[in-house]
C-alpha cells in the first residue's frame, strides 16, 4: 500500500504540467521530468499510472526512456501505450527496439509493432517485415503489409509486388493498399518507373476489389501526367462505371490544360451518362476552352447531359456562353430552358450584363420582360436607364416586370423616376408594382435611427420558468444613451440565477411594429429603427398635388410606411380633402399610423368622429399607441382608461387588453381583473394579468399573487394557468382556490 501511495503521489506531481497546459496561459507549463516517468515505469505502480507516465513520455522522452518503453512491448495492457512514446522518438534506438520486438512478440502485440515500424517508416525493417507477409496470422500479414507501404522505399514496393499476386482473398485489399501507398511514395520520390510498375501490377489484377481498380487507374494516369491522357480517355469512353469514375477523378486532379482539351474533344462522342461525369469535370475546371463543347452538348444530346452542361457554364465564368444560354433560353424543352435561364442568371460576366440590356430593345415582350427579371435577379446597376426606359414600355407585363425589378436595385438616384412612374401608371397591377417598389426602395435606402425604437419589456434570468430580473428599465436607458445593440451579460444586468446558464428576452417596437428577441447569455441584440431620407418624403408629398387620384392613394400608403412629420402632416391635409375616396384612405392611413406622433390627430377622431367607420378605426390606434408614447405610467393610464370607456365591442375591449399588458403597474391589474369574469374575453384578460405580473412580481408580490390567483380559478388555456402559477410561486401567498 505504502508504494502504491508513492507511486500515486509521484504520478499526482508528473500530471501538474498536463494539467498547466490545460489551465490558465498566464501559468507557463512545468517542464516533464523524464527520470521519474521512467521510474513510474520501472516500479510496480498499477496500470493507469503507467499509461499516464507513457503518455507524458510521447512527448518528452530520449534514448534514456526507451529500455523502460521496450520492455513494456510484450505486456498485454500496456504494449499499445509504450508503441505511442516510441514512435515519434527520433533516437534510432527506438526502432531497434521495435524491430528487436519483432522475435519476441505474437498476435495482436505483433501486429501493433510492425504498425508502429510503418509509422516510424523504418527501412531498416523491411526483410523482417516482408517475411511476415505470410505468416499465419492475417492480421498480421496485413500489418505488415500496410506498414511497407508507408516505409514506400523500392525495396518495399519490390516485397509487397511479390506478394500481392499470391495474396489469399482475406488478405488482398490490405496488400494492395500496401502496394498503392508505396506506388505514391515512390511517385512522390521522382521514381516514377517504379511507380508505375507497382500500378502496373494492381492494374492486372483479376479479380481485383473496385477501390484497387479506381486507385492503380487514378494513380497511373497521374503519375504519367499528359501521357496518361489515353488511358484516361479510354476508361471514359467506356462502360466501365468504377475506371470512368477513376478517370474523372484523376482528371480533376491533372495539372495544365491538356486534359480539358482532350476531354472537350472527346465530349460529343461519350455514353449519356459518361458526359454528365465529364461535364462536372469541365464545370470544376473552370477554364473558358470547354465552353464551346458544353454549349454543343447543351443543344443537342440527351435530356440529363443537355441539363448537365448548361449547369456547368456558370462554374466557369466565362462571357462566352452568354449568347448560347440566351439562344437556349428558347428551347422547345422547357426544362432546357429553365436550367438555360438559370445558368445565365448565375453567369458572373459583363458580357451577359450586356446582351440582357440588349434584349431590353428587341424581341418580344415575353424576352424582354424575361430578360428584365434577370437583371433584377443579377443586380445590374448599370441597367438602370434601360430598366427606366423600359418602363414605359407599349407591353404591360414588360411595364410591370422592370418596375418590379427597379423596386430591387433602384436607389435615391432612381426613386424621383420612380414616383412618376407611379403616377403615370396605367393599370391596377401597374400601380400596384409601383407601390410595392416604392415601399421596398424606402426601406432598403432607409438610414438606422434609434429614436424609432421603444423598449417595452426586457427579462434577463433562468427563461422561461426559473429565476430572473425585469431589466426594462435598463434597457431603455442604453437606448437613451444612444446604444443601438444590447449585450445579454452580467456585466449589464447582474446575475439573477448565479451558476445558471441564462437567456435574454425583449420586447419592443420599431416604428410602432411590435418585435420580440431571445437570445442566450453574451450573445447581443440589435435594436436599430429606420428613418426614410428625407427627401425621399419630399419627393412623394410633392406628387401628391398633381397626381391623380388611384396614385395619391398609393403615395398615401407609402407615405405611412416612410413616416416623419413632413408624411404625417400631408395625410393630415389629406383628411380635409373634397374627394370623398381621398379623405376615406387619408382618414385609414391617419388611424393605423405607426408612431405615437399621430396620437392626437388620432384621439381627436376618436372623441368627435360621428363616423362610425373612422370612430373604430381610431379607436384602434388610439389603444395602440397609448403604450408606446413618451409619457409617465400616470399619463398612460389615465388615457387607457378612458379609451377603455368608449370601447363598445369586443374587439375593441381586446385590444384595450393588449395595450393594458404592455403597462407594468398595479393599476393596470385594476383595470384588468374585472373582465376576468367575462366569458368573451376572460381568456385575453387572463394573458395580460400575467404579463402585468411577469413585470411586478418582485416589486408588489401582494396585488400581483391576488390577481394570479383569480386567473387560475378562471381560465381555461394551460399555458396562462401554468405561467400564472409559476409566478404565483414567487409572489407567495396563499394557492388558489380549487374549482
Amino acid at each position: 500500500m505504502l508504494k502504491l501511495l508513492k507511486s500515486a503521489t509521484l504520478l499526482a506531481a508528473l500530471l501538474l504540467p498536463a494539467a498547466a497546459l490545460a489551465g490558465e496561459e498566464a501559468q507557463p507549463p512545468a517542464k516533464l521530468d523524464e527520470a521519474k516517468l521512467i521510474a513510474v515505469l520501472k516500479s510496480d505502480a498499477p496500470q493507469f499510472e503507467k499509461a499516464e507516465a507513457c503518455r507524458l513520455l510521447q512527448r518528452c522522452a530520449t534514448k534514456e526512456a526507451v529500455p523502460a518503453l521496450a520492455a513494456l512491448l510484450a505486456d498485454e495492457k500496456l504494449s499499445h501505450m509504450a508503441r505511442y512514446a516510441l514512435e515519434p522518438l527520433t533516437d534510432p534506438s527506438a526502432a531497434e527496439a521495435l524491430r528487436a520486438a519483432l522475435g519476441k512478440v505474437k498476435g495482436r502485440l505483433l501486429a501493433g509493432v510492425v504498425t508502429s515500424l510503418g509509422v516510424r517508416r523504418d527501412a531498416k525493417a523491411i526483410d523482417a517485415l516482408a517475411k511476415l507477409l505470410t505468416d499465419a496470422d492475417t492480421d498480421v500479414a496485413q500489418a505488415a503489409a500496410r506498414a511497407l507501404g508507408s516505409i514506400g522505399t523500392a525495396e518495399a514496393a519490390t516485397a509487397l509486388e511479390a506478394a500481392v499476386a499470391k495474396a489469399p482473398a482475406a488478405r488482398q485489399v490490405a496488400f494492395c493498399e500496401g502496394l498503392l501507398r508505396a506506388a505514391e511514395a515512390l511517385a512522390a520520390a521522382g521514381k516514377k518507373d517504379l511507380a508505375l510498375g507497382a500500378y502496373d501490377i494492381l492494374r492486372a489484377l483479376k479479380p481485383a476489389p473496385q477501390q484497387v481498380r479506381m486507385g492503380a487507374l487514378r494513380g497511373v494516369i497521374l503519375t504519367r501526367g499528359d501521357e496518361g491522357l489515353p488511358l484516361l480517355l479510354e476508361a471514359v469512353r467506356g462502360n466501365d462505371g468504377i475506371l470512368v469514375r477513376a478517370a474523372t477523378r484523376a482528371a480533376m486532379e491533372l495539372p495544365g490544360p491538356a486534359v480539358v482539351k482532350a476531354l472537350a474533344d472527346e465530349l460529343g462522342k461519350l455514353p449519356a451518362e459518361n458526359q454528365i461525369l465529364v461535364t462536372f469535370v469541365l464545370g470544376k475546371r473552370a477554364d473558358a476552352a470547354a465552353v464551346p463543347a458544353l454549349l454543343a452538348l447543351a443543344k443537342k444530346g440527351e435530356a440529363a447531359a443537355r441539363l448537365a452542361a448548361i449547369r456547368a457554364l456558370p462554374e466557369i465564368g466565362s462571357g462566352t456562353a452568354a449568347q448560347g444560354l440566351l439562344e437556349l433560353m428558347s428551347d422547345a424543352d422547357a426544362d432546357v430552358a429553365a436550367a438555360a435561364r438559370d445558368a445565365l442568371t448565375a453567369l458572373e460576366s459583363a458580357e451577359v450584363d450586356a446582351a440582357l440590356a440588349a434584349m431590353l430593345t428587341g424581341g418580344d415582350a415575353k424576352t424582354r420582360a424575361a430578360a428584365i427579371e434577370m437583371l433584377g435577379q443579377r443586380r445590374v446597376l448599370g441597367a438602370m436607364p434601360a430598366l427606366l426606359k423600359a418602363a414605359g414600355d407599349a407591353d404591360e407585363a414588360v411595364r410591370i416586370a422592370s418596375i418590379k425589378c427597379l423596386g430591387q436595385s433602384a436607389g435615391a438616384a432612381e426613386f424621383p423616376a420612380l414616383v412618376g412612374l407611379l403616377c403615370k401608371a396605367k393599370s391596377a397591377p401597374e400601380l400596384q408594382a409601383a407601390e410595392a417598389a416604392l415601399s421596398a426602395v424606402c426601406q432598403r435606402e432607409s438610414l438606422p435611427g434609434g429614436g424609432a425604437v421603444v423598449i417595452l419589456k426586457a427579462v434577463y434570468g433562468a427563461l422561461p420558468d426559473g429565476p430572473s430580473a425585469d431589466v426594462t428599465k435598463k434597457v431603455a436607458e442604453l437606448m437613451k444613451g444612444g446604444a443601438t445593440s444590447v449585450d445579454a451579460s452580467n456585466a449589464n444586468f447582474g446575475d439573477p440565477c448565479n451558476g445558471i446558464a441564462k437567456k435574454f428576452r425583449i420586447e419592443f417596437s420599431v416604428n410602432g411594429v411590435p418585435q420580440t428577441k431571445t437570445v442566450n447569455e453574451n450573445d447581443t441584440v440589435t435594436l436599430a429603427g429606420r428613418i426614410t431620407p428625407p427627401e425621399f418624403v419630399d419627393t412623394m408629398c410633392a406628387a401628391m398635388a398633381n397626381a391623380p387620384t388611384p396614385a395619391k392613394l398609393a403615395l398615401m400608403r407609402a407615405l405611412r410606411s416612410a413616416g416623419g412629420p413632413k408624411a404625417l402632416d400631408a395625410i393630415r391635409k389629406a383628411t380635409a380633402d373634397a374627394d370623398d375616396e381621398i379623405k376615406n384612405v387619408a382618414l385609414s392611413v391617419l388611424c393605423d399610423w405607426p408612431t405615437p406622433d399621430a396620437l392626437p390627430d388620432i384621439t381627436k377622431l376618436a372623441k368627435t368622429s360621428k363616423d362610425a367607420r373612422v370612430k373604430i378605426l381610431s379607436l384602434r390606434g388610439w389603444l395602440r399607441l397609448i403604450p408606446l408614447q413618451e409619457a409617465t405610467v400616470e399619463e398612460k393610464l389615465a388615457a387607457l382608461k378612458e379609451a377603455m370607456g368608449m370601447a363598445e365591442r369586443p374587439e375593441e375591449k381586446r385590444l384595450a387588453l393588449a395595450a393594458s399588458s404592455a403597462i407594468p403597474a398595479v393599476e393596470s391589474l385594476a383595470l384588468v381583473v374585472p373582465y376576468l369574469s367575462d366569458k368573451g374575453l376572460k381568456e385575453e384578460a387572463g394573458a395580460a394579468v400575467v404579463a402585468i405580473a411577469e413585470k411586478l412580481v418582485g416589486s408588489r408580490p401582494a396585488e400581483v399573487g391576488n390577481a394570479l390567483r383569480k386567473v387560475v380559478e378562471e381560465t381555461t388555456n394551460a399555458q396562462t394557468a401554468k405561467r400564472a402559477k409559476t409566478l404565483l410561486r414567487q409572489a407567495g401567498g396563499p394557492p388558489p382556490k380549487k374549482r
